[in-house]
């Protein structure tokens, strides 16, 4: 019997425990890079830059475009609870106002949005998992900043300056969630 075939004959009710566990994990890990980046870098920074207000380092953002990479498209709904949650501890009571649901889903859409197109516009370049370089997923997800960044301009108003420090916040937060990742993986490997 073939993968997909095994797939489809799964019962419904297994395959959306199976997606809700993934939403699970992948939302416990968007939480967690929040937090390193609230109660971690945030810090650090207010130390060496005190008049920078806005991340250097964004660790969600490389949550955001490694999830896409794996998931695609359902990368939106396994973030959405982690997010949801994220709004609720840092906007409070206006975690729900619209304009804070317009830039929490133009954020999660940028990450997807940006692997669609191009997959679409250069289809030659392997974006599939275990099969992409990580140069181009890096690429994509400098890609996925800057839609973000187009979302959120659209949602607050960002001015240029904070959108420069928005860009840098995301490129770092990839590159170094994917150092991160690498080391994990490379230590899974070890011990298998």
């Amino acid at each position: 019997m073939t993968e997909r075939a095994e797939r489809r004959s799964i019962p419904q009710p297994l395959g959306m425990l199976r997606h809700a566990q993934v939403a699970a994990i992948v939302s416990v890990i968007y939480i967690w890079s929040y937090f390193m980046t609230v109660n971690l870098v945030a810090p650090l920074q207010t130390a060496l830059l005190p008049s920078v207000t806005m991340s250097l380092m964004f660790f969600p953002h490389g949550v955001r475009v490694l999830s896409a990479w794996i998931y695609g498209w359902r990368s939106f709904l396994y973030l959405l609870p982690g997010a949801l949650i994220c709004n609720l501890h840092f906007a409070g009571d206006r975690a729900f106002d619209p304009v804070v649901l317009m830039g929490t889903f133009g954020s999660l859409i940028a990450a997807p949005l940006a692997f669609s197109l191009m997959r679409q516009l250069l289809p030659a370049v392997p974006l599939a998992v275990g099969r992409a370089r990580l140069a181009a997923v890096l690429g994509v997800g400098f890609l996925a900043s800057v839609f973000n960044l187009t979302f959120l301009r659209l949602a607050y108003g960002l001015k240029p300056l904070e959108g420069v420090v928005i860009f840098v916040g995301d490129t770092s937060g990839l590159l170094m969630s994917a150092l991160l990742l690498g080391l994990v993986l490379r230590a899974l490997s070890r011990r298998l």
